[in-house]
Order: C-alpha cells, then sequence, then structure tokens
C-alpha cells in the first residue's frame, strides 16, 4: 500500500518512529505555536478540527492555550458513516483499503481547514478501529503517509497509540498528559465522549481510566429509534430504566477492576449489550443513560474533591448532567462550546508538540505500560 502511494508523491515521504526527530530543534523554547489538531471519536459522529495556539509558561509545568480556529465536519450523509464501523468487522486487506481512503479523504479536510492558518504541525488522532491492548492490539485507521501530501515543511503526527500498547500499557486513556498540563486549575477533567474517561493527580501523579459508555451506547438506542443522537436526553427522560438490567450492569467485571484501564466497542458489543438488548428501544435508552451516568459517579468515588471539568459531546446531554448533579454534590463545570466540544483535538495537538519536542507525551501511570513514552509516527514530505 504504502509503496503504491509514494509513487504518487511529489517528494518522498518519511516516516519516523519515536527514535527519529528532525524537527525537535524547531519546537523548543516556550513558544507560541501554532498546532493543528484532528480528532474522530468512537461515537462516531465526525471530525473535530482545531488550530491552537500552544505557549509553555516559565516552568514548563503548565502550558496556555487558546483555540484560533475550530470546524466539525459530521459524518452523517458522508461514506465514512457506513465505512468506518465497516472497518471493525473488515477483514486485514478490507481494512487497509478503508484507512487509505480515509487517510487521503483527511489529507482533503486538512488542505481545505488548515492552508492559509500558517500552522507549523498537525497532530491527527485517526479512529480507532480495533481495540483490544490484553491482546497487544490497536489499530487507528487514517494514520497513513498520505496524509501528509502537499503539507512540505509542516510534519504530521498520528498513530499515538500502538507503542504504548506495545510496552504493555492501554493505550489510552491518552488526553490525561494534557490534562495536567493544560486544565490544571481543575480537580478533575472528564471527558463525556463515546466512552466516559476522567484523569485527576495525587501526590503529583496523574491517574486515569475510562468509566463506563456513553455516546456509544445513547447513539446506537437513539438512532434505532430514528434518531441521530437524544438530543439533550430527552428520549431517555421521558422513559423508565429498568432496575434489574441497571443491577447487571453493575456487576460486570470491568468495574470492580482499578486503574489503569481502558474500553473498546468490543466490550461493548460483548458485554453490554446482550443485557440492554431484550429492552424495547426508548426503555434501553433510558436505562443506558442511567447506567453512564451511574458509571461515572462509581469511577469518580476515588478522586479529589474540586471542580471537575466537563467536556466532549455527552456534556450536551442535560439528562445526563442532571442525574450526575444529583447523585453528587459535586461543581460540575461546563465550559464555552468551543472548549466544550473540541477539547480533545487541542489535547492531541498538544500531545503532537510533545512528540516534536522530543518530550514525554504519554504516562505509564495512566496506560499501565512499562514506562513512559514519546510517542506517535510523525509522517512528513522532504
Amino acid at each position: 500500500m504504502a509503496s503504491r502511494w509514494f509513487a504518487r508523491l511529489p517528494h518522498l515521504c518519511f516516516i519516523m518512529p519515536a527514535t527519529q526527530n528532525p524537527y525537535a530543534s524547531q519546537f523548543l523554547g516556550n513558544g507560541p505555536f501554532r498546532i493543528g489538531g484532528a480528532m474522530s471519536g468512537t461515537s462516531l459522529d465526525g471530525l473535530d478540527l482545531v488550530v491552537v495556539e500552544l505557549t509553555a509558561q516559565a516552568n514548563k509545568d503548565r502550558w496556555r492555550y487558546r483555540i484560533l480556529s475550530s470546524q466539525f465536519i459530521s459524518y452523517q450523509g458522508l461514506e465514512w458513516a457506513q465505512r468506518l464501523p465497516a472497518s471493525y468487522y473488515a477483514s486485514a486487506s478490507e481494512r487497509e483499503a478503508i484507512s487509505t481512503d480515509y487517510s487521503r479523504w483527511l489529507n482533503q479536510q486538512f488542505h481545505t481547514f488548515f492552508d492559509g492558518q500558517h500552522i507549523q504541525a498537525i497532530a491527527s488522532h485517526g479512529h480507532t478501529s480495533l481495540h483490544q491492548p490484553e491482546q497487544g492490539i490497536t489499530i487507528q485507521i487514517g494514520n497513513d503517509p498520505c496524509i501528509a501530501e502537499g503539507f512540505e515543511g509542516i510534519p504530521i503526527v498520528g498513530d499515538f497509540r500502538r507503542a504504548d500498547v506495545s510496552r504493555g500499557g492501554q493505550g489510552a486513556p491518552l488526553v490525561p498528559l494534557a490534562d495536567a498540563f493544560l486544565y490544571a486549575n481543575f480537580a478533575i477533567c472528564l471527558n463525556l465522549g463515546g466512552f466516559s474517561n476522567a484523569s485527576w493527580s495525587i501526590d503529583g501523579v496523574r491517574r486515569a481510566g475510562d468509566l463506563g459508555p456513553v455516546n456509544l451506547l445513547l447513539n446506537h438506542f437513539a438512532q434505532q429509534l430514528g434518531f441521530s443522537f437524544d438530543r439533550g436526553g430527552y428520549v431517555a427522560k421521558s422513559h423508565r430504566a429498568d432496575a434489574k438490567c441497571l443491577r447487571e450492569l453493575r456487576e460486570l467485571p470491568f468495574y470492580g477492576q482499578s486503574f489503569p484501564k481502558s474500553l473498546g466497542r468490543e466490550w461493548v458489543e460483548s458485554q453490554v449489550l446482550p443485557l440492554l438488548d431484550p429492552l424495547d428501544q426508548g426503555q434501553a435508552l433510558a436505562t443506558a443513560t442511567e447506567h453512564a451516568a451511574w458509571a461515572i459517579l462509581h469511577g469518580l468515588k476515588e478522586a479529589p474533591e474540586g471542580p471537575i471539568l466537563v467536556t466532549g459531546g455527552g456534556a450536551q446531554n442535560d439528562y445526563l448532567i442532571e442525574l450526575l448533579r444529583a447523585g453528587s454534590n459535586r461543581l460540575w463545570q461546563i465550559p464555552s462550546a468551543e472548549d466544550r466540544d473540541f477539547k480533545e483535538a487541542t489535547c492531541f495537538a498538544f500531545l503532537g508538540l510533545r512528540r516534536l519536542r522530543g518530550e514525554v507525551n504519554v504516562w505509564a501511570s495512566v496506560t499501565g505500560a512499562s514506562s513512559d513514552g514519546c510517542d506517535g509516527t510523525i509522517f512528513a514530505l522532504a
């Protein structure tokens, strides 16, 4: 695949693992640096794009960020609404073909959005197609060399998770390191995406993990009812959750495990959906929403006191936020719409910058790996 694509490039595309980084000297100092970020999450709603200005504070353990521009590209009505989930069950060769096509599409979106914005680099998460870290497997499609076409002098960092999994880690969540540097004013950073995940610091060590399913599950049942998603959680609120199913969900072994831990779509399909599918769709949606709130509150039991930054698409689910506030007297803070919706893309821009600076961008305390890492593959044109 790569050799066929190289033949089409106007310049040779270099793929650099963590041991190679000719760009380090360009990204030293305190900045400001202007970095692009791209994120496609497990909720399958679309692609988030940002341009972020990042500036180190005097002691470099805190950074200031400023979102300069942002764009959300919905997958609804595009081929990716079908092809990305098709990659979950595809053969290796079929997944490779989807990944190549998706990388080319990403490249087009990058040019449309980033051209003229004077960025110095791009960090792209890709889209998680397979995540089974207990078997040493994680695959993010959309990390093919063709994403770099036309970006001479602008490195693109992708494929952030694989190296951590090879060190015995979960490969997720990766955002907690960025949380510590960019959002230090909050005791806890909580993201409500396909899954809920949170991070916090205790005695100077960052702790984090996935807490439970959110939009991956809620969107599934909302779409069965004819909606793209449950806007505001109003459909779930209008139905009664099934008490027996709630008890069974809480007894799943994952919730008894200690951090670090992460979840994948595969876990939802094998362990969660069999419990919810027998319910009618409205009741399943209500049950899934109540369970999402319980999983978050359960996962934060050992977290420190203090304000919680709540971001991600699930932060727009008023009913879910209502359940969280009813279940805890913690202070749940939802930021501006741009910060709420583009936090993960902002964080990956920061992780990409750390990779280009040759600095640690994955903490073993978060993923459970044997060591910290400066992870991500650099794609660049000569």
